[in-house]
């Protein structure tokens, strides 16, 4: 399937995909899949991994930020000021912190149009 949207690419820290891909196993089990499905499909995506030095710049406004609401947020949202994009997530944790943040509804929107909420 081709889709044709603006989106080329997800960043994201090596330390959440590292995490991410730790907890397949468990997340499998409760969707009732087999873990090699969630990892091809987490293949499938456009997911282009940052080490931590890539974003070491804005690490402490970042902590500054969204650090008492949710430490482990801060190394996305160092990562979203460092390249200055909107941040994909469902987390409230991040709203009125300056960065726009994009739901799993808002994305599915870019990439299948205004009716994806619906299907």
């Amino acid at each position: 399937m081709y889709f044709e949207t603006p989106v080329r690419e997800f960043a994201v820290p090596e330390i959440v995909l590292s995490e991410v891909r730790e907890h397949v196993q468990r997340l499998a089990t409760k969707l009732g899949m087999m873990p090699a499905f969630l990892d091809y499909a987490l293949d499938l995506l456009p997911l282009r991994p940052y080490p931590a030095r890539a974003y070491r710049r804005t690490m402490s406004e970042a902590r500054r930020r969204i650090g008492s609401r949710d430490p482990d947020d801060v190394d996305v949202f160092a990562l979203a000021l460092q390249l200055r994009v909107p941040l994909w997530s469902n987390d409230r944790d991040f709203d009125g912190t300056g960065v726009e943040r994009m739901t799993t509804t808002d994305v599915l929107r870019v990439f299948f149009g205004p009716s994806a909420r619906s299907r």
